[in-house]
């Protein structure tokens, strides 16, 4: 009987393979006989392997699979692609019979467990891993079974494929080296795809383009994220539980793109509770502006233009100290029970002002003399009102004694006592300030008791940005969750007294440097440079030439592509 001229097939093992079997024999195989697999992605830096291969040869074996009269890569691909580069003839290899799915199962768990891969290439292979099913249609794997294929946490794999939602962009600059594992995460976990490319773009005109290999501060990343694109849903003006404020979206109580309903991916997060969707936070946001306009013009108030806000707000998020208006939901602080004003005034809330703040947030406003006015006539005497008199004199109201709003059968408060309360609290504080002037004029230069105070007033009321650019331009550590102002006083305290002076100036010339509209330099900020005989003109020339020294050491860095598009 005629033999057969090549061996029978042998069968191929549908389902689970076994958790444990005997070591497949390491064979050589000829490299002329070996076809990549279809499925393989593009091999990355396969010259930084062809030394390697050429100094020490292939040192661990490829994975392949048969096909037909030939053989098919595995894994491995890397590795057969440096030994044709060197010239080999064969590479050493383990050959089993495998099915697509196990083949590609296999590729997929060893790329993701080789030492040190990239944390893309993780994300991309469990993700490719969760997308494989079974010949009837159903999952093979969920992100659980996933964990202990690849012998990780749950949370780590999660983590990883949170790296899937990084658009384009984003993962050239992640596979440049601009971006890290954790930087890289906070972009994919904040800012939609639909956003990524702007906020690639800001960093790289913000942070001046670090070029390749080189990444982006983290903690400038971290602030662009904090600022721009993540929402504390802790801080949100509208309902958070209100299904309807945008139907489609429903509650965010009940979202998935809420971070505390997502407890295996922010794990590791102590701040509060986020939403991971700006879009849908900023279509709420301008939802429930538009309710919040047509409540106040139906009411007979006013809505401000982007313009008039930015005025009002003086181009911050919260109100300055000295605003002639009030937040109908901001605490009144001289109200012993800390209500909001909006609690205090009930049906008397005089006609409301809708503006908006630096981050687009709507703020429903009262003029602060007409919500004084309002409770003064209910009978609460423990808020202060400024009022011109005949005289053109401001008139307080008496805080002696606080108490709620008074019934309208109630008798207003004794005038006489009223005006006699009035005239006592301003003696006392003209006395008291004049006993501090004096004190601060008797202590020695280094004392630094005068700039602590002023530096605390400072960090409580209209300095935020001027903090903030404190904190970042003095490269202070800022922990997540932890408030600028925080991180300056501790900073503070370890400063002697001409550190402390310099910081107060700091300050109070950094926060009037962001109202030059209509000068190149804001007046305070030419007025100090000229106090400190500085030179503005020559501080400039120089900051040019160090901007164009940096542009250059960049375009020397990125890679010519003009030798790979010919």
């Amino acid at each position: 009987m005629k033999a057969t001229a090549t061996a029978k097939k042998p069968k191929v093992v549908r389902g689970p393979r076994p958790a444990t079997s005997d070591p497949l024999p390491v064979r050589l195989v000829p490299i002329d006989q070996i076809d990549p697999s279809p499925r393989n992605r593009t091999a990355r830096n396969v010259e930084d392997l062809v030394e390697s291969v050429r100094e020490h040869g292939i040192q661990q074996p490829v994975k392949l699979r048969p096909k037909g009269e030939r053989f098919e890569i595995v894994y491995g691909e890397r590795r057969c692609r440096a030994a044709k580069a060197v010239g080999l003839k064969e590479v050493p290899a383990t050959v089993e019979v495998l099915s697509d799915e196990e083949a590609h199962e296999l590729r997929i768990v060893e790329n993701a467990c080789r030492e040190d891969p990239h944390p893309l290439e993780e994300a991309e292979a469990y993700e490719a891993l969760l997308a494989m099913k079974d010949g009837r249609g159903r999952r093979l794997h969920t992100a659980d079974t996933l964990a202990k294929l690849v012998g990780r946490s749950p949370t780590y794999v999660y983590t990883r494929l949170k790296l899937t939602a990084l658009g384009p962009g984003m993962r050239e600059a992640f596979w440049r080296g601009q971006l890290t594992a954790t930087t890289a995460l906070l972009v994919a976990r904040a800012v939609p795809p639909a956003l990524q490319d702007e906020a690639l773009a800001v960093l790289r005109d913000e942070l001046d383009d670090p070029g390749e290999g080189e990444p982006f501060p983290a903690e400038d990343v971290a602030d662009l994220v904090e600022q721009r694109y993540l929402t504390r849903l802790d801080r949100a003006p509208f309902s958070t539980g209100d299904a309807k404020l945008v139907p489609e979206a429903g509650a965010c109580t009940k979202c998935p793109k809420r971070s505390g309903n997502q407890p295996r991916l922010f794990a590791d997060e102590t701040a509060v509770d986020t939403c991971t969707d700006l879009l849908c936070f900023r279509k709420k946001l301008a939802a429930h502006q538009e309710r919040l306009a047509s409540e106040v013009r139906a009411s007979g108030g006013a809505v401000l233009t982007e313009h008039q806000s930015s005025t009002v707000f003086q181009g911050g998020r919260q109100l300055p100290w000295n605003s002639s208006y009030v937040d109908l939901d901001a605490t009144c602080f001289e109200d012993p029970e800390r209500r909001t004003w909006r609690r205090l005034l009930g049906d008397l809330c005089p006609a409301q002002t809708l503006a908006s703040d630096a981050g687009g947030r709507p703020h429903a406003l009262v003029g602060k003399v007409a919500a004084a006015m309002a409770l003064a006539e209910a009978g609460v005497d423990f808020v202060r009102r400024q009022e011109p008199t005949a005289k053109g004199e401001e008139v307080s109201a008496s805080p002696a004694t606080p108490g709620a709003r008074a019934k309208p059968s109630q008798a207003p408060a004794d005038p006489a006592a009223a005006k006699a309360a009035a005239e006592l609290r301003r003696a006392t504080t003209t006395s008291l300030l004049s006993a501090v002037v004096a004190a601060a004029q008797a202590r020695p230069l280094e004392d630094s008791t005068f700039a602590r105070q002023v530096l605390d007033g400072m960090t409580h009321g209209g300095y935020h940005d001027a903090v903030v650019d404190a904190v970042r331009r003095r490269g202070l550590e800022r922990d997540k969750g932890l408030a600028p102002e925080a991180v300056l006083k501790a900073h503070a305290a370890e400063l002697d007294g001409p550190g402390i002076r310099a910081l107060v100036l700091e300050l109070a010339v950094g926060r009037g440097a962001y109202f030059a509209w209509a000068s190149r330099y804001s007046d305070r900020l030419t007025a100090a440079a000229v106090a400190f005989g500085i030179d503005v003109s020559a501080v400039e020339k120089a900051t040019e030439e160090e901007l164009e020294r940096r542009r250059a050491e960049r375009i020397a860095r990125k890679p010519r592509k003009a030798a790979s598009a010919t």
